[in-house]
């Protein structure tokens, strides 16, 4: 496999599209919210203006078919329902009476991925609380996404940098950070990314721990996969699996860094495959990341592994 393609990181993309859909032309997002945001601004709190405030710093992330909504928690709430509107068809009217759908309720965690969306739509979502005693918050403001089929250039804009976070022999602790440096979102459980090293010979997950991950590292699986032909500096891999509710990667941005711990008995960290002595965030092209299964930064040791992960 010779998939390297080298890049600079990206300045964030500022234009926001525009979309059309049935011959109408549709106001980008920013422009909806702008909008809603005043309208509802008495709307939102619902008939009980003694109830607890609503969930701060809602934000809908849009990516192809999905859009994952995120919030700040509530003090003392116990769970979250989460609520969406067509805003080609709703411009929340029916806010006032309360009439909308519920989309989920028992939330736990502030993060929601919506798997239910078209592509080409325009969606308005609005979180509230629930306390232990069944008691709702008030309604937070509306957050606005427009999911979007994500087109084949993104798989010539992901770019992969690392650093040396630790360099001893018997740890592994490397840095690493996914750029998407093209116009279109990715969604991170798109992606997949491989580690090779030596001296993983009947590791497993156990072994690895995951650190500083910026959209939590729940959201993130780590898999050991032992190496049926091993190579100079490679006998394992570790695969990093990313899913739904880790969200997207926004064009012109990154994934922010995160770090993964290998603890094994033998080998040379100086040695692995895709070591990097750099101390600073540059290009690894010898951790490889995949694309909806299909490689598209780095290269691999030489050996084509059997996709167990799939």
């Amino acid at each position: 496999m010779n998939m390297v393609h080298w890049s600079k990181k990206a300045s964030a993309v500022l234009a926001v599209s525009i979309l059309a859909a049935g011959g109408n032309v549709l106001a980008a997002p920013s422009a909806h919210a702008a909008i809603e945001a005043t309208q509802v601004m008495n709307d939102i709190t619902w008939d009980n203006s003694s109830a607890a405030a609503a969930p701060d710093n809602v934000a809908a992330r849009a990516g192809s078919n999905q859009v994952v909504v995120t919030w700040a928690p509530v003090e003392g709430a116990s769970s979250y329902e989460v609520r969406r509107y067509d805003v080609m068809n709703n411009t929340y009217n029916s806010v006032q009476n309360n009439t909308y759908a519920i989309l989920t309720t028992g939330v736990t965690d502030a993060v929601y991925a919506d798997t239910s969306v078209m592509n080409g739509k325009v969606y308005g979502y609005v979180v509230n609380g629930v306390m232990p005693n069944g008691q709702k918050t008030q309604m937070s403001m509306p957050a606005i996404a427009a999911p979007t089929e994500q087109s084949a250039n993104v798989q010539q804009s992901l770019v992969l940098q690392s650093r040396l976070a630790n360099s001893g022999s018997s740890t592994i602790n490397p840095t690493i950070n996914i750029l998407n440096t093209g116009t279109a979102d990715v969604n991170l459980s798109d992606i997949r990314v491989r580690y090779y090293f030596t001296g993983g010979t009947d590791l497993n997950a156990r072994n690895v721990t995951l650190n500083n991950v910026p959209f939590n590292s729940r959201n993130v699986e780590a898999h050991i996969v032992n190496m049926q032909q091993p190579q100079a500096g490679a006998d394992s891999y570790v695969e990093l699996l990313f899913n739904a509710e880790a969200g997207v990667i926004p064009a012109g941005g990154e994934s922010g860094d995160m770090s993964f711990t290998i603890q094994r008995t033998m080998g040379t960290t100086s040695s692995d495959y895709s070591y990097s002595s750099n101390t600073a965030m540059a290009d690894n092209a010898k951790i490889v990341v995949y694309y909806q299964g299909g490689p598209v930064w780095g290269n691999d040791p030489g050996v084509k592994e059997t996709d167990s992960m799939n």
